[in-house]
Order: structure tokens, then sequence, then C-alpha cells
């Protein structure tokens, strides 16, 4: 493959935070994640006409995941193509993109387990629903080890990295092994201060191979994520600070695990609790957290939630 592959990182602003998308330029332009549903029109299309690139001819429409801030922009896009763009999505979470109210499920089990407030839950629900264009039908459900051409030489090779979500992938380009990772490497967290992990035994083996097999020369993360100093790092990274990166993102996750195995014991499981952060509430304090849990997003009850599934799980083995 030529070295020459122009990559375009887009940055798709919605409240106090931002998500990545990615252009790839090829013979079959692709889009790598989306944002939410008005990032088309705010944030990719005016991007990609400053590069003199129409949007209309994109074919590729790559999604890492499910989540609304990388795939609620799908639609959007996929109308602005005439509806050809081909949409791809890791076969585990493509009823994500069929049916927005599966998001609505998630949430329910995830976030909104921990959320007693039913006006809360239901202004979260409305941003989910308002964040996600339509549904649309797949044409592509991709698994590990799946490849996608992009015409001439350009190829990607699907890596599935889940554990921020179920089932998260990562497409690496071929050639260059640059890894198009999203929130699968997520080092000390975002802007709330907490990676978010739905399954953090499948993110910690995630972020191993990707560190021992994968080996990338470029990570293209979904977010700006913060070091071990708490300072928001690029979200595009080359070179030796792949590796560093990399690492940090294990070391937060021994930290997390730590933490909730001094707190959640074989015979002293953490009790339920109406604070602010539900039967997590001496974590918070231990840790200095502060963020508050009833905004969305918030990563605190998704990943404490993973880690005492885990370590409830690894007692009863």
């Amino acid at each position: 493959m030529e070295s020459s592959v122009h990559v375009i990182p887009i940055e798709c602003k919605f409240g106090p935070v931002s998500a990545f998308a990615y252009y790839v330029d090829a013979l079959e332009p692709a889009i790598i994640d989306t944002g939410v549903n008005v990032s088309a029109a705010q944030d990719i299309e005016p991007i990609l006409a400053q590069n003199g690139i129409r949007i209309e001819d994109i074919r590729w429409i790559l999604l890492t995941h499910g989540h609304v801030d990388h795939l609620g922009g799908a639609y959007a896009i996929w109308e602005k193509t005439g509806r050809r763009a081909k949409v791809v999505i890791p076969e585990k979470e493509a009823r994500l993109l069929r049916n927005l109210n599966e998001h609505i499920v998630d949430y329910k089990a995830l976030q909104g387990k921990y959320i007693n407030d039913r006006a809360i839950q239901e202004k979260h629900i409305t941003m989910l629903t308002t964040d996600i264009g339509n549904n649309i039908e797949p044409e592509i459900e991709v698994k590990d080890g799946d490849h996608i051409s992009l015409g001439g030489n350009v190829s990607l090779t699907v890596v599935e990295t889940p554990g921020h979500s179920i089932g998260s992938v990562t497409y690496v380009l071929d050639g260059l092994n640059w890894a198009f990772a999203a929130d699968a490497v997520q080092m000390y967290g975002g802007l709330g201060g907490l990676p978010t992990i739905e399954d953090s035994g499948l993110y910690r083996e995630s972020v191993h191979r990707l560190l021992e097999e994968v080996h990338p020369s470029r990570l293209y993360l979904g977010h700006p994520f913060r070091n071990v100093n708490g300072e928001l790092q690029s979200a595009q990274i080359t070179g030796e600070e792949v590796g560093s990166v990399l690492q940090a993102s294990l070391d937060m996750d021994a930290k997390l695990t730590d933490l909730m195995q001094r707190h959640l014991s074989r015979d002293t499981q953490s009790s339920e609790s109406n604070g602010l952060y539900g039967p997590f509430e001496a974590i918070a304090n231990e840790i200095g957290y502060t963020g508050d849990p009833r905004n969305l997003p918030c990563s605190f009850f998704v990943t404490m939630h993973a880690y005492q599934e885990e370590l409830k799980s690894t007692y009863k083995k």
C-alpha cells in the first residue's frame, strides 16, 4: 500500500463534548464513524468541502460500534450520498443501527439502571433518540478478520476490540497498520475523568491485543482522552506514543480493578444507596470523583457496573 493514503480527522461537536469521524481518501472514499445526527451538516460536510471533497461521493460508512456519538450521523450521511454508500457495522451491534429503540434498552440496563429519577431517565431517552437520525438496514455486518476494499490498493482489516461496547471493532489500514480504534482505547478517560467500559474483561483483552498483536503505527481514537496527569491528549497518536497510550489504558484498568476489589469482596458486597452515586458512593469518595452521573453522557455508572459484574463473576467461579 502507498504511504500517501490521506486521512482527514473531523471533530464532531455537540454540547460540551465531541467525537471524531475520519475520512479515508480512496477510489471508494470512506467515513469511519459519523458523530450524531446534526454532525453530517454541521461538521462533516463543511470540513470535507474545505478539502475539496463532496460528502455525496462517500461510498463507505464504516461504524466502529453502535454508540450514539459514533452512529448517530450515519443516516444523514447515507441520505446525502443518495443512499448509495454502503453502511457497515459490527455484527454484534447491528441491532443498534436497525432499531433506535435498542439504544433505550441498553441505556436502561446500564446508566439508567442507577438513576431513580424518572424525569431524568425520560430526558436522557429523548436526547438519545434525537441524536440518531433514523433506522438503517446495514449493507454489511462485519466480524473479526473481515476485509473491506476501498478500491485500488487501499483496504482495511476488521479486528474485534470489544469492551467499551460489546461489539466494538477496530479498522486497520492494511500495509500501513493505522488503527481506527475509536473508543476501544481510553487511557484515563475523557472529559468526565473515567473511561467508559461496558465489559472490563473484554476491554482489557482488546487493549492487550492491540498492543501485543496488532502493533499499530498510528492510532485514531474517538475522543481526546486524559493521560495519567489528567491532561487531555490528541485523539490522533503516532510513533512511540502509540505504545504509551495503550499501556496507559491498561494501567488505568488495573487501578479500576484494584479499586473495585477493595470495595467488593466475596463476603461484603457493595450495599444499595440512594445517594448521588448509588451503590458506588464509597468509591466516588475515595477517588474524589465529583462528576454528576445523572448527566448524559456519563461514564461513572456504566464503568462501575462493568467492574462490579466482572468481580462478582470471578467470585462465583
